[in-house]
Parts: C-alpha cells; structure tokens; sequence
C-alpha cells in the first residue's frame, strides 16, 4: 500500500520520451516552420540572441530572448524566425547571431489518458522573469554541449536531459496554473493530489472510494464530485482504468502467473479478470502475454 508520485507513474505509461535534433545558428534573414504534429510535442531554447515566434491561427508575434524556454507539449503548428516577415530559409553557421536548441517529446496517445488530454497548448518560460530558474537554463547548456561534441553516452544522456526538462516545464505550468480544475491542478491538490499519489502507488487492490474518501477527510459525494470535476472521470474509473494498465504492464514484463496479476488488480478469479481484460482492450490477457513472448 505504498503511495507514489502520480506524474511519474502516468509518465512511464504514456511512455515519454526525448530528445534533441538541432542546436545550430543561423545567418538572417531566416525562418523554421514546423506543422502540426500529433503525439508528439515541441520544445526550443534560445540560447543566443533574440527571434519571434508566431502560432498557427494567430497574427500576435511573441517576442522570445535569449534564455526563454517555449515548449508545444501537443505538437502545435508554429514557426520562428529573426523577423516576423523573414523568408523561410536556414542558412546555419557556427558563429551566428541566433541559436537555437529544438528537440521533441514523444508520447502514447492511444492511452487516452486525461493527462494527456489536459496538456497544455504553449509554455513559456521568460529568462527575464524566472531568474530563480538559472538552474534550468543550465541544464539546456548541458544538452547544447552534448549536441555539438558527442562523446561516447551522449545521446541517452540528451534524451534523459530533454525529459527532465518536460517534466520540469509541466511542473511550473501546473505552479502558474494552480487555480485550474484540470488534471494537472488535481496533481497537486491537497485532497486529489493525495488520491492519485494513493491509486498510483497501490501494489494490491487495496483501495476503494470509500477507502479514498477517509483518507483524504472527504465524504464519499464530496470527494467523488471532486474528483470527477478536477480529473474529467469518475474515481471508480480512474481506479479501474490505472488497475488495467498496470495489468497490461505486468503481463507484458513480468513472469507472475495470471491468477496473481488477477487478484491483484482486484478480480476474485482468472476468468473473471479476463473478462473485464477483454473488454477494457479489446484484446485478451493472454494474447498480450503471447505477444510479449514471441517478440
């Protein structure tokens, strides 16, 4: 019955990752455009100079500085460049008056988890205004460093970087945005917060909504309403629905019997679980074991 931090649990199951493509400079004038690009998110740094950036959909050019951080954690459409009318046109060159460093963050959609569904559309982080976040700006040297001279290791320590950085980027959004009744406000609410920490740490079929509701002092309407309006689901479902990914996970990893993993994910029976196994993924726990074994 251990309880464990809900965003790293919900991180490993849209199995996030990073990493970095470009760190160059670039002569003016010039522009980089980038579509729409579904599961799979944005993110630059301005590590030298200053450009602009304009989302598709709106005429309103962003003045971005250098040190500024802005990320599309939902992959939207957007360009920059040096002048709000620049041809797109890149011309890199070592020792410019710009640079940049891009990369991306990828996802599993197909989860349909509300995290991901209450991802926000455009972060920025202003150099100007966070300098309490000097340390951030560092870790993105690291990874500027790492793309211009790769050593042996190189590339996993980027990716690690640049997941570190989305994780951190979510964070101050969820700070800034605390008000918000989403399910990035419900991590870091007191009450919700708690009963997500909980399902997301449960070994065993410990917890019920009455069991949620008496630990975090709410009535069991009280904290159903709640959590359903913070969360987008119903407590019973998000309890359900964390069970029946782990059990995919664990069927797919682990060598634990079925019968194990079934009373575990709180089924009294291995028929009974398959059942339900079925009908959540459309597929049977054995199949998703046999696949596992064959690969």
């Amino acid at each position: 019955m251990n309880t464990a931090d809900a965003l790293t649990d919900v991180l490993k199951a849209i199995r996030l990752k990073g990493s970095t493509y470009f760190c160059g400079g670039f002569d003016a004038p010039w522009k980089m455009a980038w579509p729409e690009n579904v599961n799979t998110g944005a993110f630059h740094v301005i590590v030298k100079g200053h450009c602009w950036l304009v989302q598709e959909g709106s005429s309103e050019a962003i003045a971005l500085n250098q040190g500024d951080i802005i990320a599309f954690p939902t992959g939207g459409a957007h360009n920059i460049a040096d002048k709000v009318d620049s041809p797109e046109r890149l011309l890199e060159r070592e020792n410019a008056d710009i640079t940049l460093l891009c990369g991306t963050f990828h996802y599993d959609s197909s989860i349909n988890h509300p995290f991901v569904k209450d991802l926000p559309c455009f972060i920025h982080v202003k150099a100007a205004q966070t300098p309490n976040l000097d340390w951030l700006r560092a870790l993105t040297l690291v990874i500027v460093e790492e793309s211009k001279s790769p050593t042996p290791g190189s590339e996993a320590m980027i990716d690690k970087l640049t997941e570190a950085l989305f994780i951190q980027l979510i964070r101050l959004h969820v700070a800034e945005h605390a008000r918000d009744v989403n399910y990035l406000s419900a991590l870091v609410d007191p009450q919700i917060g708690d009963a997500l920490n909980c399902i997301h740490g449960e070994q065993e079929a410990h917890w019920s909504i009455d069991k949620l509701a008496q630990h975090v002092a709410m009535s069991r309407t009280a904290f159903t309403d709640k959590f359903t309006r913070m969360v987008g689901v119903a407590p019973k479902t998000y309890l359900t629905d964390t069970r029946m990914q782990r059990a995919k996970k664990r069927l797919a990893e682990d060598k634990e019997s079925m019968f194990t993993i079934a009373l575990e994910s709180g089924y009294s029976s291995e028929a009974a679980f398959s059942k339900a196994f079925k009908k959540f993924f459309n597929l049977s726990p054995g199949k998703v074991r046999n696949k596992n074994n064959t690969e």
